[in-house]
């Protein structure tokens, strides 16, 4: 039975804001003998295409000529409600903000639900994918990069503690990662849970980047 098929998936945090995947999926599902609405196509028919953006952009960053989130959320909900019966969810949807409610709203609506990969097949995930996962979506998109958001709690410690350091001595982003990885081996100790161990992976690759940024 051919659908007309709202593709969701993950965006934010996501080089070229996933636009490539998005295409991949419609070529496939029309392939399949479906109809298409692609999130990525309708952002191009109103003038944004993340191919013109720098190298170097915050991908966690909504710049302004693709305008408004609310402008943004609308149309795209508009068109899922409107036109279509199906709803197809991309790897990595269970970690977007936008993606799960779409799905939520599609369920609303009794629109088949199809996945790139079924739940079913989806192995547990390793740790480093799962933490790579949550430093680079929508957690991102909240805090903002590790190095800012960091430096501002960097900032932050160095008034709270100024009476214990020495020598005009400051915290930097990166001991702030290295306190969270601490903070987290403690909770361990107390009780063994998995997410733990992420949280500490997605630390230590906040830390790195902190490095990174403070380097170039």
């Amino acid at each position: 039975m051919s659908h007309i098929v709202y593709i969701a998936g993950p965006m934010s945090g996501v080089p070229l804001f996933n636009f490539p995947a998005f295409d991949r999926a419609e070529e496939i599902l029309r392939d399949q003998g479906h109809s298409v609405v692609n999130p990525a196509r309708i952002d191009r028919e109103h003038g944004f295409d993340p191919i013109g953006l720098p190298s170097n952009h915050d991908w966690s960053v909504i710049p302004h000529e693709a305008g408004p989130l609310k402008i943004i959320v609308d149309r795209d909900l508009d068109a899922l409600v409107a036109e279509c019966t199906a709803i197809y969810m991309l790897n990595g949807w269970e970690n977007s903000k936008g993606a799960r409610a779409e799905k939520a709203v599609a369920e609303w609506m009794g629109y088949e639900v199809m996945y790139e990969t079924p739940p079913e097949a989806t192995p547990a995930k390793d740790i480093l994918l799962e933490a790579y996962e949550i430093t680079t979506g929508d957690r991102q998109n909240s805090y903002g990069p590790p190095d800012q958001d960091f430096r501002r709690t960097a900032d932050m410690w160095t008034g709270l503690f100024r009476d214990m350091l020495k020598d005009g001595v400051a915290f930097k982003p990166f001991h702030i990662a290295q306190a969270m990885i601490l903070l987290k081996m403690s909770r361990q100790l107390h009780q063994r849970k998995s997410d733990n161990w992420i949280d500490c992976v997605g630390y230590a690759r906040c830390g790195w980047l902190c490095d990174q940024a403070e380097t170039k």
